[in-house]
């Protein structure tokens, strides 16, 4: 019961962590110890297996991509050498979170929420600097023998809310996980310092160090304004007055006088929330696009109209808006995804072009696969996804789109190798095992090279259990 209750109280922590004393805390005191990186390996494998299962995921390749390059813009500024793994959770309360390994969750109601791209970066530096000032592993020395899987998938429950964190570890330990929760909400040392770390980020990787404070000051406002709706986020991040002031003293210390918001691509973003997810846009931000934002509105609508009935796209506005932003990737997508529509092929150019502008954007590689499928060009689609995928860190969607194409060739063998290095890429063991097991029963003799390489990632995952079976 011990070990089972320092599980609950960790998970607790990264779910309800609170705001913080006025000092920062001492990082060499005694009672914060740390679980060894092989715990927080595996437990940040089963988070990832438990988000990919059972929660719902926008794997909308523009969205995820964007908010993956804000991430790794302020990774770049931690001085870490860890890798962040950015997912974009389907659900339109207004929060985020950092789980283990350096999984981070923002919430589509967060991105359709922010009025600027620094407000939105505001927010990922917070939850970023949660996991490198390490403040799970520094709450609680983890125990080898608790469940990883069930303790993922309750700690996935809490952060993303969609149950009610005293009734889930009542579940596991009765009347103690209310009392748990409460004195966690009271722990105000870790959201002090990621707040702290997080401005730092912020104005190293160019943001406004003051969008912190100002984003929250105007969440909090807003709630005070309509009763009975204040976002999820200020239940899990306070606000008070010495937060909001202690977060405009740390960005004073920064000088901001030459910047410059940008905010274009984050419009078109929200926009594409309205097709994509379950959070919706209010009437004020549709009434107050811009000219070329309410052209990529309006094609978007017609884009995902088309297999339904007739509509009509307006092309030359999108060149419009092509030669008023030409640094905006999100426009030129739009163009080649609705020349594809139109069975046009001078959008594999479009493509090309993309790429080779974008080499490290892993929804262009995507979306161009897509569209050599969908123009007959299947063979070429599968050379693109084999050659490029290893290169990207997020290969998921990539290699569940390689499954597809071989599915459709009736290729079983290559169907379930590639549907096992996208639930190997999740941290999905178990599901991995088993697929590359079903891979080799359904390779062919002259499959030796294929083999081998199965052969390679089991000796890496260990001996495999024949009693496993996949989640």
């Amino acid at each position: 019961m011990t070990k089972l209750f320092r599980a609950a109280f960790l998970l607790l922590f990264i779910a309800s962590t609170s705001w913080a004393s006025n000092n920062l805390p001492d990082l060499g005191a005694p009672d914060l110890k740390d679980y060894d990186a092989q715990t927080e390996t595996q437990l940040g494998q089963a988070f990832s297996t438990a988000l990919h299962t059972y929660y719902d995921l926008d794997y909308d390749p523009e969205t995820l991509s964007y908010i993956r390059r804000i991430g790794e813009k302020i990774t770049s500024q931690t001085g870490k050498s860890r890798y962040f793994n950015f997912f974009v959770i389907d659900n339109p309360e207004i929060n985020a979170f950092a789980g283990p390994n350096g999984i981070i969750g923002i919430h589509t109601g967060l991105i359709a929420s922010a009025r600027s791209e620094d407000e939105l970066a505001s927010v990922i530096a917070h939850e970023v600097a949660h996991v490198t000032q390490r403040h799970l592993s520094r709450t609680y020395e983890y125990q080898s023998e608790i469940n990883m899987t069930s303790i993922a998938s309750l700690i996935a429950a809490i952060l993303i809310g969609t149950q009610d964190p005293s009734a889930g570890i009542a579940t596991y330990m009765g009347g103690m996980g209310l009392s748990i929760q409460q004195q966690l909400k009271n722990s105000r040392i870790h959201e002090n310092e990621a707040d702290y770390f997080g401005i730092e980020y912020l104005n190293e990787a160019g943001y406004n160090p003051y969008a912190m404070g100002d984003f929250f000051a105007r969440l909090s406002k807003e709630a005070q304004i309509y009763e009975g709706s204040m976002p999820e986020i200020l239940s899990t991040h306070p606000v008070t007055a010495n937060r909001l002031a202690k977060a405009d003293d740390r960005a004073r210390q920064f000088n901001d006088a030459s910047r410059k918001e940008e905010n274009a691509t984050l419009a078109l973003i929200q926009l594409r929330l309205n097709f994509t997810t379950r959070t919706t846009l209010d009437d004020f931000q549709i009434k107050n696009l811009t000219n070329d934002q309410a052209c990529y509105l309006k094609n978007l609508k017609a884009l995902y109209a088309y297999q339904n009935q007739t509509v009509s796209f307006d092309r030359p506005c999108l060149d419009s808006a092509i030669e008023s932003h030409p640094n905006e990737r999100l426009y030129r997508l739009l163009k080649a995804q609705i020349k594809v529509a139109q069975n046009d092929a001078t959008a594999l150019k479009d493509y090309d072009y993309l790429e080779a502008i974008y080499p490290s954007d892993f929804s262009i590689v995507y979306l161009h696969a897509k569209a050599l499928s969908t123009l007959g060009k299947r063979e070429q689609a599968i050379k693109l996804l084999e050659t490029q995928t290893p290169s990207f860190h997020y290969q998921y969607m990539l290699y569940s789109e390689l499954a597809k194409l071989y599915a459709e060739k009736q290729d079983r063998g290559r169907t379930y190798y590639y549907d096992a290095l996208a639930s190997y890429n999740i941290g999905n063991t178990a599901k991995t095992i088993y697929l590359l097991k079903q891979a080799k029963q359904n390779l062919s003799a002259k499959d030796v090279k294929l083999k081998e390489k199965i052969k390679r990632l089991e000796t890496e995952l260990g001996p495999m259990d024949k009693k496993r079976q996949p989640s």
